[in-house]
């Protein structure tokens, strides 16, 4: 098989329904998403709630929407489609059961939940009301994932034998991955690499894990492998502490490939078959969509999901976001640390 890449599939955002969105909470990812989906898609962001006097008036402001001081308001009017929930990984499960309960489809950021039970609560409320719930994994939406998703279809790869992904960001001086609830490190950074290996490999059947903890019992450096039934092994490596390039390696039999750096943003994609000093191919992204400006991807992605009658993202099943949680759960089990 020749080893050569697709050209991404990208959704054009002027094809897909322009729906309203309300932003329940005014937190800083909130921002970042609210900017790249004005500069990058037709999807309309109308109004923002906080329980923080004054915060969403201000949110509000920068962005020429609406403001809320309570998240019932927000909820209560009619003329919102979606509703984005960046608030904290604890709050996750009230606030999107609070959204599904009014009607709204919901995106809820990653870690969808920092507990599996509450993210399979969260789905099963969705599917009763008829609605779609995503987790806002918004690295599976990238153009290079297309790319990724075509290869691991076409076995262009062969055999997955083994993942390598870091995730490595010094972050010491983060306050919110230092609060318990507040998506430590390993749900806030590592859930990316574990993301990435469940693509290629599915969900494991072996975890082994060794970390180092603060005094808090917080993790600030996590090391893991997972094993698979059909012998493929992954490695991932999360710091908080200290920086290296986030970078994916992929070894099949059929060939290797480079994600990054940095994976998890729109990077490049290097391609190469397996023997030592053989040719390599590359993709570089050239969409101009820089960094987080890629947060953008998956509102017009959820945009073309609703307009095709989906429930669920067929990019990250609820099963997934599930499975994956199960693996942090695991992981924290194992090392000792504290999330509450």
């Amino acid at each position: 098989m020749t080893l050569t890449f697709a050209a991404p599939e990208i959704i054009d955002p002027a094809s897909v329904t322009s729906f309203r969105w309300g932003v329940m909470g005014a937190a800083g990812i909130a921002q970042t998403f609210v900017a790249s989906v004005q500069k990058h898609t037709g999807q309309q962001i109308v109004a923002v709630a906080s329980r923080t006097p004054g915060k969403a008036s201000e949110f509000a402001a920068k962005f020429g929407i609406e403001a809320h001081d309570s998240y019932e308001a927000l909820l209560a009017r009619e003329d919102i489609d979606i509703i984005y929930i960046p608030t904290l990984p604890s709050q996750h499960r009230d606030h999107a059961l609070m959204a599904i309960a009014a009607g709204k489809h919901v995106l809820i950021e990653k870690p969808i939940a920092l507990v599996p039970a509450e993210a399979a609560e969260i789905f099963a409320a969705a599917k009763a009301q008829g609605v779609l719930a995503m987790e806002a994994m918004w690295t599976r939406y990238l153009p290079q994932y297309s790319i990724i998703r075509d290869l691991v279809e076409a076995g262009a790869l062969g055999d997955i034998e083994i993942v390598d992904v870091t995730m490595c960001q010094a972050n010491l001086e983060i306050p919110r991955l230092w609060k318990k609830g507040h998506g430590d490190p390993l749900f806030d950074m590592g859930i990316y690499p574990i993301s990435f290996a469940q693509t290629f490999l599915g969900h494991p059947t072996e975890i082994s894990a060794e970390a180092i903890l603060n005094a808090d019992d917080i993790e600030e450096e996590v090391s893991v492998r997972l094993l698979y039934a059909d012998g493929g092994r992954a490695y991932i490596r999360v710091s908080a502490r200290a920086a290296i390039p986030s970078v994916g390696f992929v070894g099949g039999t059929g060939g290797k490939l480079v994600v990054g750096p940095e994976f998890f943003v729109p990077s490049k994609l290097e391609l190469s078959a397996v023997e030592f000093n053989s040719h390599t191919q590359v993709w570089r992204d050239e969409t101009g969509v820089k960094g987080h400006e890629g947060l953008s991807y998956q509102a017009t992605a959820m945009a073309k999901f609703l307009d095709d009658g989906l429930l669920e993202s067929p990019f990250e099943s609820h099963a997934d976001s599930i499975a994956n949680l199960e693996v942090c759960a695991e992981i924290i089990r194992q090392i000792g640390a504290q999330i509450h």
